[in-house]
């Protein structure tokens, strides 16, 4: 007889501005970077979650939602009612700052609570787990808020970043390289090398866009050679 396991499960649906969506494949790599972070602190369910996805969060209704419009949700929360999963992770703004939000959003923790599940959100990085492992790799000057999507999505998908950036600046590339300026020509170096990345290679995984990581070392290493300097032994 199979014995019957409670597992996870993650929502993704695509949410955010028609100009600035929350894309959904950028929301399931930050859930998977989330679900690492908090692996290593072992507090909930290690099961590898089944993935539930709707297109589209339905649209700002002062509260009111249709869940006709988001049915695999309502897949989600059957099961999790059923005792099928006791987490959920998600990658959703449940706050967004706005007067009038593009979507609504808080159904899915009320509802996924009241019926007995866990919610875990990398949006707001529940349980802090994320911002713990940015300090540890990143050392006191790594800031959460310098991780955006922006910047993941850079770190995830940089080879579709450069081509994006490549459309963007298709007419200021365009200069015969002997009039480029210095900045035009490191420009586009970044751009090329974004093209060249290859992060998953030999079963790699991404972080954060390795910028940031840089950036925040550099400030690491300004901060102690201030601090060596201030030092009673350097004044000596």
């Amino acid at each position: 007889m199979v014995e019957n396991t409670i597992g996870t499960a993650m929502y993704l649906a695509g949410h955010g501005s028609k100009t600035r969506p929350r894309l959904i494949d950028l929301q399931y790599q930050r859930v998977l970077r989330y679900r690492r972070a908090l692996l290593r602190q072992d507090v909930f369910n290690r099961a590898f979650p089944v993935v539930f996805i709707d297109i589209r969060l339905p649209a700002f209704g002062m509260g009111h939602v249709t869940l006709n419009d988001v049915p695999r949700f309502v897949d989600l929360h059957r099961e999790v009612e059923n005792r099928r999963y006791d987490t959920v992770f998600m990658d959703v703004d449940e706050v967004p700052p706005r007067p009038t939000p593009d979507f609504e959003s808080a159904f899915i923790r009320s509802l996924l609570e009241s019926a007995g599940a866990r919610v875990l959100n990398a949006f707001t990085d529940d349980e802090g787990a994320f911002r713990q492992e940015l300090k540890e790799r990143g050392g006191p000057n790594a800031r959460d808020d310098d991780v955006t999507d922006s910047s993941d999505f850079v770190c995830f998908f940089p080879s579709l970043a450069s081509e994006v950036s490549s459309t963007v600046l298709i007419r200021e590339l365009q200069i015969p390289t002997p009039l480029q300026s210095d900045e035009t020509h490191r420009i586009y170096d970044r751009i090329q090398g974004l093209k060249r990345l290859r992060p998953y290679s030999g079963g790699g995984i991404p972080f954060v866009e390795d910028r940031l990581l840089a950036e925040w070392r550099r400030l690491n290493r300004e901060d102690a050679e201030r601090a060596g300097s201030d030092s009673p032994d350097s004044q000596g």
